[in-house]
């Protein structure tokens, strides 16, 4: 993982992940290309890819994904996509990552979602 290029909400996702007996790079994917990536039109770099279990769990700061119409946009165009293909979207919202990681990332991981944006 390259800890330079993530926020500390994801880091605590990370670890929580890694708590819960997730390995990096076999059992999950940390900022995963999604649809092409960010080179394709429509693509995305997914926070956490769980693909065994077909679920991609996005942190959702607030300054980036909540009180902005274009980035509240962009975040439902990606999660259609996203599930349009099979893969369940989970929000965690970064105050909760930063409160109670191994929570919500056992939340997520049963595709059950708290963020607000839900």
């Amino acid at each position: 993982m390259n800890t330079l290029l993530a926020t500390k909400p994801e880091l605590a996702v990370y670890s929580a992940l890694v708590d819960l007996g997730y390995m990096p790079g076999v059992d999950f994917i940390f900022q995963s290309k999604m649809l092409g990536g960010r080179d394709v039109k429509g693509g995305m770099i997914a926070d956490f890819e769980i693909p065994a279990l077909s679920i991609v769990i996005r942190v959702m700061g607030e300054y980036y994904h909540y009180g902005r119409a274009d980035a509240e946009a962009r975040d439902e165009l990606q999660m259609l996509a996203l599930e349009s293909s099979g893969i369940t979207v989970v929000d965690i919202d970064a105050e909760d990552a930063l409160r109670n990681a191994k929570f919500y990332v056992s939340e997520a991981l049963k595709g059950i979602s708290h963020a607000k944006g839900v």
